[in-house]
């Protein structure tokens, strides 16, 4: 289970992409923040699903999701994800590995939508025959 400051600092973080014009569906926090084994060096691996990264990725995009995670939290290391990649890519090992052992985080502004929104994308992907064994902290 992650760290609730770990949490709080992904939801500050996800919160300041969609300050910046990202519509953020969700995040995933996987590796050694959910498994456990974190000392003060760990990095928190962050997979930002967002439809805006369905399309070809700019530089633009990818500087302002480090930019972000500068002045959030450093530790964080953002990974960009389609919303539909995360539906549908079944080559990714990155993907697949936090599809497996991932936290789902939404961002606590109207939160109560967006569980919704990623509990549906969860209920889609399963239903396309892939078993998704994550958790979710909403």
């Amino acid at each position: 289970m992650v760290n609730e400051s770990v949490l709080n600092g992904v939801r500050k973080y996800l919160r300041a992409l969609q300050d910046q014009g990202v519509a953020v569906k969700f995040g995933i926090v996987f590796g050694s923040q959910v498994a456990g084994n974190t000392d003060t060096w760990s990095d928190i691996d962050l997979l930002v699903v967002s439809p805006r990264f369905d399309d070809q990725r700019s530089r633009e995009d990818i500087n302002l999701l480090w930019r972000l995670a500068a002045r959030t939290d450093n530790r964080i290391e953002p990974i960009p994800c389609g919303e539909q990649q995360w539906l549908e890519d079944d080559a990714s090992a990155i993907i697949e590995i936090a599809r497996r052992e991932g936290e789902t985080v939404t961002i606590s502004r109207s939160s109560s939508k967006q569980s919704c929104e990623a509990l549906a994308l969860q209920h889609a992907y399963m239903n396309a025959g892939v078993v998704v064994m994550y958790r979710s902290t909403f």
